[in-house]
């Protein structure tokens, strides 16, 4: 139950990391995914004052137009040149400026794709605008040929003399008839009569020009008069040309403002669907990133309902199982109880027959007789060796299997058991060798019973695995201040036991494979390993495959003291 809980656990674990892991990789796509497309969106917000740029640059080239033409200066014209060329490149770049197209979808590459041939058929009405700027330049220049035509200088010298004249005033005039006037005139005469009059003073001042002057006045009269003919020609062209010139300037003002407020008019629009394709992004990321969520939490709250009802119905499978878990052990009661029954019914007639079989053995017999009779003997044996061992099986599942404390010499009763396991080592000509160190006549308190057994069953267990060779039984007794403890060592050149079969070698009821042909119940180890521990001792083993074992086992006791 135990393992099966952790492992839903785990599972549950696994399967709440692999849909986060999901949730924040999805999560992560869709914040990139608008963090594109809100670049792209600021990136056009930006585009949007570059046109308002363009037309700035045009306002002031016309401004330095105007200013050229009145104060007709090299200087402003230039920078009318200069601003209307950086109108003109401000505007070609707006035509060529390319976008990001790898993060949109087939809908936004298409409109971006329609916007962008917008842009190119723009792009003829700029070239049609430079052309006429080119005509522009070169009336321009014809114009400031014609204000920059030389000027006829004339140098003239003159001289001026003043004069002082004294003179008396005649006296008063005589009123004379109107035809005597006439007269007079005609002959020149004074009108003034003489007689008393006063002194008038009269100034004059003359001006002479020098004679050489004179001359060549005289001489460019003619080419002077072709000069202002000539100018009155020229002002008439350059008043044409300046007409020209603004009629030009005019035609590329409008255009170059038709082609800035049509490439306003695309910005926006692109603004303004990039805006909208933004926000069904932002929609359609969010509304997936909704689904993810609510899939997410239908799948975790089906796994729930699908974990309860697995843990209902474990629980229910669990019920049963104790149910007939109990049923099973009260039917293996019952066997055992019936097992023990029978063993202990066969046990009493088989141990008299054992009896019987050692009693015939001391009669004179014929070899053949005791030959029959060795193998009826052994046979008995091994039954009654499989009885006790089910019996005491039985007991240390029942708790029921006692150690008793009595005095006893280690020495005598190893010395018993090895020589009744004599017989068995001769039949299959092995060598049985028994060594003790320590001292032989010491007495311990402890169960000399459950020793023979213990021994018994691994002497067997070595002489039954053993084809050839040896058994050596080494006992080593150490008691020191009234305590200590018997060590055996039992060495068999057998076939061995491998790594792995060590594992489960003194499991109930399990065999090696070198056990294959050899009967047993699988009980002997498990029972002496039970039984050294119940006495606090504990058992080991030494095996390579093909080199024999070494069983090892410890059992401490105290020393028998006689009061």
């Amino acid at each position: 139950m135990n393992v099966l809980s952790r492992k839903i656990l785990l599972a549950f674990l696994a399967f709440t990391i692999i849909l986060v892991i999901a949730a924040l990789f999805v999560r992560d796509k869709i914040t990139e995914r608008l963090a594109h497309t809100a670049q792209i969106s600021h990136l056009m917000d930006l585009n949007n004052s570059r046109p308002q740029q363009a037309l700035l640059l045009l306002h002031q080239a016309e401004d330095l137009f105007q200013s050229s033409l009145v104060d007709a200066d090299a200087t402003k014209a230039q920078a009318y040149q200069s601003k209307l060329s950086l109108a003109f490149a401000e505007i070609d770049t707006l035509l060529n400026m390319q976008h990001d197209t790898t993060k949109l979808n087939a809908e936004q590459r298409a409109q971006l794709h329609t916007w962008h041939n917008q842009k190119v058929k723009l792009s003829t009405d700029l070239i049609s605008a430079r052309h006429d700027f080119d005509s522009l330049l070169t009336t321009y220049a014809d114009y400031s040929t014609a204000t920059t035509q030389n000027k006829l200088a004339v140098k003239s010298s003159r001289t001026v003399q003043n004069s002082t004249d004294t003179l008396t005033q005649p006296g008063k005039l005589k009123k004379k008839g109107f035809f005597a006037r006439i007269k007079e005139a005609i002959q020149n005469k004074n009108a003034y009569a003489t007689g008393s009059g006063g002194v008038v003073i009269n100034h004059r001042t003359r001006i002479y020009v020098d004679s050489v002057t004179q001359k060549l006045r005289n001489k460019d009269q003619s080419n002077y008069l072709n000069k202002i003919r000539q100018l009155q020609q020229s002002n008439s062209k350059l008043q044409e040309a300046q007409r020209q010139l603004i009629a030009l300037n005019m035609r590329i003002t409008h255009k170059m403002e038709q082609l800035i407020t049509t490439i306003k008019d695309i910005n926006y629009s692109m603004t303004d669907a990039f805006k909208g394709l933004a926000f069904n992004s932002y929609l359609e990321t969010t509304s997936l990133l909704n689904r993810l969520y609510l899939i997410a939490l239908l799948l975790l709250l089906a796994f729930a309902v699908l974990l309860i009802v697995f843990v209902i119905k474990l629980g229910q499978s669990e019920e049963l199982l104790l149910k007939e878990n109990e049923r099973a052990v009260m039917i293996a009661r019952q066997k055992m109880d019936l097992l023990l029954h029978m063993s202990h019914e066969i046990r009493n007639p088989l141990t008299s027959i054992n009896g019987f079989l050692y009693i015939f053995s001391r009669t004179t017999l014929t070899p053949k007789q005791s030959e029959m009779l060795g193998t009826v003997r052994a046979s008995s044996d091994l039954l009654l060796q499989t009885l006790n061992d089910t019996l005491d099986a039985a007991k240390m599942e029942g708790s029921e299997l006692k150690i008793h404390h009595d005095p006893f010499c280690p020495d005598k009763t190893l010395k018993e058991v090895i020589e009744s396991m004599a017989f068995s080592a001769d039949k299959k000509q092995l060598e049985l060798n028994y060594h003790f160190e320590g001292d032989p006549e010491a007495e311990v308190l402890g169960d000399s019973f459950r020793l023979k057994q213990i021994i018994v069953n691994l002497v067997s267990n070595a002489i039954k695995y053993t084809e050839a060779g040896n058994v050596k039984i080494k006992a080593t007794l150490k008691l020191t201040a009234g305590k200590g403890g018997l060590i055996v060592d039992i060495i068999d050149t057998g076939a061995g036991i491998s790594q792995e079969q060590q594992i489960n070698l003194f499991s109930k009821y399990y065999q090696t494979n070198s056990a294959k042909g050899n009967t047993g119940t699988g009980l002997g180890l498990y029972i002496c390993k039970q039984l050294i521990e119940l006495q606090k001792g504990n058992i080991s083993v030494k095996s390579d495959a093909g080199k024999g074992s070494t069983f090892s086992f410890e059992i401490p006791y105290e020393k028998y003291e006689i009061d």
